[in-house]
């Protein structure tokens, strides 16, 4: 197939149970509601969303990194072309209007400038950590008593007991997929390079098909 690596997804409920958690948990509650919110509607990596600043929040879409678009070069020593990553990749996420609205008043109401990061750390000019985001959703996971037991903190190496915050680019995509039937939409929006890796997805949801059919009537 290809080098598609599926860690498990949560339902649409399990998702809100989760972000309804956080503000029992965050002392950043309204932040980071707003950014797995994000997370949520675009599908968007960890440290796509954290690097999100306010002008390219639009009307109803976002423009994120993509963070694993890769460009080819020639290698001055061998003369072999190679992949790397181009940290210039953007790509255009479509959210809710609502949820864009939200964003750029949060940015209105905290004094977050063009150039500023809109998740912003604590301390410091920079964003919130790959680490915070894993830390906090877990937390809340456990708050709303959404286990997917086993993921590795990024960070300690130990094991979750909750949920991870990737599961929601899993869920996002899933989602599109059962509402949309779409495979190049689901591509797009969460910028895959290659529709090889986005039909892993597919792999996925083939059971649940099956399961519902089997529940089917035909007489």
């Amino acid at each position: 197939m290809s080098d598609f690596t599926f860690s498990g997804y949560l339902e649409q409920e399990e998702v809100r149970a989760i972000i309804n958690a956080l503000p029992a948990v965050s002392c950043h509650a309204e932040r980071d509601t707003l950014f797995f919110e994000l997370m949520w509607q675009s599908g968007a990596r960890v440290s796509e969303a954290a690097t999100l600043v306010p002008e390219h929040i639009g009307m109803t879409s976002i423009v994120l990194r993509n963070l694993k678009q890769h460009k080819r070069i020639r290698d001055e020593a061998t003369g072999r072309i190679k992949k790397v990553s181009d940290p210039s990749a953007l790509k255009e996420v479509e959210i809710s209007a609502s949820l864009c609205q939200s964003l750029k008043d949060y940015c209105d109401r905290n004094k977050i400038h063009e150039g500023d990061y809109v998740f912003k750390a604590t301390k410091g000019s920079g964003h919130i950590r790959r680490w915070y985001a894993w830390n906090i959703f877990n937390k809340a996971s456990e708050a709303a008593r959404v286990y997917k037991f086993g993921k590795k903190h990024p960070r300690t190496g130990g094991r979750f007991k909750g949920a991870c915050p990737h599961m929601l680019r899993h869920s996002n995509a899933m989602k599109l997929l059962e509402e949309t039937k779409d495979i190049m939409i689901v591509k797009q929006q969460l910028g895959h390079a290659s529709v090889r890796t986005t039909q892993g997805y597919a792999y996925v949801r083939a059971p649940r098909i099956r399961k519902e059919i089997a529940k089917m009537s035909w007489e």
